[in-house]
């Protein structure tokens, strides 16, 4: 691999992207540092590009692998350092914060980033990372972790939870998420649920926990199953699976009103290992 090298002009745009702490740059900081056109910034990214200084994030935005990467200039390999700067404001969810904190078992091949605007899908160093929309109103349960040292935006696991109780095909699908129920809830904080759960303001994710816990036989608080059990009377009957795969017939539950459309041997573990355990190694966090 060819070493890095620098020219004078170069040599002072990364030393003072180093003094300033910035680990991206944007096509238009380089503009502004470097003067001159936008066409000349466009070819310095270019270069110090190709001289292996930055590396092309998505258009217009560029991480720097700063000098102390050595003169080959190794990249940074942790994903979650990359999906960081891909947007802001952001948090990792879904099957990232639920790998995270030992909900579950199994390694997620994408990086999922909650966010406030729609977007596409990306493929960064072989890593697709997924956008999922969420408003102002449920931007919340989330706090800073420390990821492989890199800090981080991470869903608490109260919230990571919800998340794939409401987009289970964002954490390993309906039978995964069971599980999660199963293995997880008497750790999780009963006081953050039942406040994220008033806060969401949707019956079904109160159904669906209610559901798959007494489905689980997993342990509620007398506080938490109060709140399950006022939300489950709050909404009207609920398809547990999406009726494109599972159909609508099935037993209705209660007191959850949940229409039991998909059979149970999906959602019950029988003892099988579910994947790979992946371990990161949690920081100092800081609730939002």
């Amino acid at each position: 691999m060819a070493r890095r090298t620098l020219s004078k002009n170069e040599a002072k745009l990364i030393l003072d992207l180093e003094w300033r702490g910035q680990r991206t740059v944007t096509l238009r900081e380089l503009h502004a540092a470097l003067g001159g056109s936008a066409g000349y910034a466009r070819y310095m990214a270019h270069v110090l590009a190709r001289k292996g200084w930055l590396e092309r994030l998505r258009p217009g935005l560029f991480q720097l692998i700063p000098a102390d990467r050595g003169r080959e200039g190794v990249a940074d390999t942790n994903p979650l350092a990359a999906g960081a700067v891909l947007v802001r404001p952001y948090f990792f969810s879904f099957g990232t914060a639920c790998t995270y904190h030992g909900l579950t078992q199994q390694a997620f091949a994408d990086v999922y980033v909650t966010c406030r605007s729609r977007r596409r899908a990306r493929m960064i160093r072989g890593t697709r990372y997924v956008f999922t929309y969420s408003g102002a109103k449920r931007f919340f349960g989330f706090e800073e972790a420390s990821v492989l040292g890199t800090t981080v935006q991470m869903a608490t696991p109260e919230r990571a939870l919800l998340d794939a109780l409401d987009r289970p095909h964002y954490a390993g699908g309906l039978g995964e998420v069971s599980g999660m129920v199963a293995r997880s809830l008497a750790r999780l904080e009963s006081k953050r649920l039942i406040e994220m759960l008033e806060r969401w303001g949707e019956s079904a994710l109160g159904q669906r926990l209610g559901y798959l816990a007494h489905l689980n036989g997993a342990e509620l608080t007398p506080s938490l199953r109060r709140t399950l059990e006022r939300l489950a009377r709050l909404g009207g009957n609920l398809l547990l699976g999406p009726r494109r795969r599972w159909g609508t017939l099935g037993r209705l539950v209660r007191p959850w009103s949940i229409v039991e459309n998909v059979p149970r041997e999906v959602l019950v573990e029988r003892g099988a290992e579910r994947g790979r355990r992946v371990t990161f190694d949690p920081g100092r966090r800081r609730d939002r």
